[in-house]
């Protein structure tokens, strides 16, 4: 899994966060987590960020079907 930032250029438009699963308007950019071929799971709200890198690993490692 790796996070690839991105600058939205595109008009203002709401995703739905791949962790917390709340809606959030895309600002000037964005944070997507993405597969090992740069395939997008999707996007990451301002909020979850803010949570830090740990804590967010963390939800995201909950979302990763285990082997």
């Amino acid at each position: 899994m790796q996070f690839q930032i991105e600058c939205n250029s595109f008009f203002k438009t709401h995703q739905t966060c791949l962790t917390c699963d709340e809606q959030f308007e895309l600002k000037e950019a964005r944070l997507i987590v993405c597969n090992e071929q740069g395939d997008s799971y999707g996007d990451i709200c301002p909020q979850c960020i803010a949570m830090g890198s740990n804590w967010l690993g963390r939800q995201l490692q909950q979302l990763t079907p285990q082997a």
